[in-house]
């Protein structure tokens, strides 16, 4: 890499390439050769560490860092969102309850870390560890959680969509067209991951009806509705994308290429 180049936000971009590509060995020769590392390339590392359920190397880097830093909040969120990626429902109870005391007043990642966590418990099943999660949130933080939202682009105007949203004039052509994406998905042998639900079903719902209908998905069945297939297709969130989403996004991309 070019000296001109060697900044932190290139350290960043790269480390992050790394994370989302599970390039382990890259990462870490990248990391090692950093000779300033700040807080931000750090937390890079660790939430690269997080998604391949590195733990106690991600705890390592914290626990150094915090030796001579104050603690960092998006380090342990890296943690609890790799914990919850792989149901370890006592790493996030125990990150969780870290954070509750290094970060009393960052209301704003509490809230964030108790989704995760009450995910987490949803994820094995355990519905009531999952609605105390959630009682003691409205308790102790308020009601508000920010709503998972995605956004793309079609001909210069930007469209929102959220779960099962029908705000949209075309949303019965949209749900219409995700179903018929998520039978042909199963028909080849496609099988929806309950693990990603945050909720309890209803009476009327299943697990297919729930998870095909993530804002991710219907944004990009959206432009599937399209006389002319777009060659590109970009999708913005606010939240980070459920593991049963980025296997069918890269199904569905795979096939329509």
């Amino acid at each position: 890499m070019p000296d001109h180049l060697r900044n932190e936000i290139t350290y960043i971009c790269v480390l992050n390439a790394c994370s989302h590509s599970g390039l382990l060995d890259q990462a870490h020769s990248i990391f090692n050769e950093i000779s300033q590392k700040s807080k931000k390339i750090i937390a890079a590392m660790v939430d690269c560490l997080s998604r391949l359920y590195i733990f106690d190397e991600a705890q390592k880097l914290i626990d150094d860092y915090e030796k001579s830093n104050p603690p960092s909040s998006v380090m342990y969120m890296a943690i609890l969102s790799g914990a919850r990626n792989s149901r370890q429902y006592i790493l996030s109870q125990k990150i969780y309850d870290r954070m509750t005391m290094l970060f009393s007043n960052e209301k704003e990642a509490l809230m964030s870390g108790s989704v995760l966590l009450g995910n987490t418990y949803l994820s094995i099943g355990d519905h009531e560890q999952a609605e105390n999660v959630r009682l003691n949130r409205i308790k102790e933080l308020g009601t508000k959680i920010q709503p998972g939202v995605s956004w793309t682009e079609f001909k210069g105007e930007i469209l929102e969509f959220k779960a099962n949203d029908r705000r949209h004039p075309r949303s019965e052509e949209i749900h219409a067209k995700a179903k018929y994406i998520s039978d042909v998905l199963i028909k080849h042998g496609h099988e929806y991951d309950a693990s990603w639900k945050t909720r309890p079903l209803d009476e009327d719902e299943t697990t297919e009806s729930v998870l095909c209908t993530h804002s991710e998905r219907l944004a990009i069945t959206y432009h599937f509705l399209q006389e002319e297939h777009p060659s590109f297709i970009q999708i913005t969130k606010n939240l980070r994308i459920c593991g049963d989403c980025l296997i069918w996004v890269s199904i569905v991309l795979d096939r329509a290429s």
